[in-house]
């Protein structure tokens, strides 16, 4: 799948449903339902961590590869901070990563100078 798309976001908590908007819009013509609500749900999580967390403007970047898509949330607080953390009824936050792994290939955090960058693939079937 061709594909390179980038979208830059305000550091608040209108942001994420931006993204989920712009990812609904550039995936639907390229991929499946499931797909698509896979990868909205996923940068729901990555943008909402960075708006909570960083507090900081962000770039989204939805890249296609074969049998893959991955979706990039780069923020501008260097501050790392992926405790993992037991998952029982009394968690408040956290849930992010979890899912993250159940959804995705793989995924990971790429610190740089300027912030730090989550990042995840997903399989599509495309």
């Amino acid at each position: 799948m061709e594909l390179d798309a980038r979208l830059t976001l305000r550091g608040d908590l209108r942001s994420p449903a931006e993204a989920r908007r712009f990812v609904a819009r550039t995936l639907t013509p390229l991929l499946g339902r499931e797909d698509v609500e896979t990868a909205m749900l996923v940068t729901n999580e990555l943008v909402t961590n960075a708006a909570l967390h960083a507090g900081t403007e962000c770039e989204l970047v939805l890249r296609g590869e074969p049998n893959g898509l991955v979706i990039r949330v780069s923020d501008f607080d260097r501050q790392v901070d992926l405790k993992r953390q037991s998952f029982g009824s009394e968690m408040t936050t956290g849930r992010g990563l979890r899912l993250l792994e159940v959804l995705c290939r793989r995924w990971g955090v790429e610190p740089d100078e300027r912030g730090k960058t989550v990042w995840c693939e997903l399989r599509v079937r495309g």
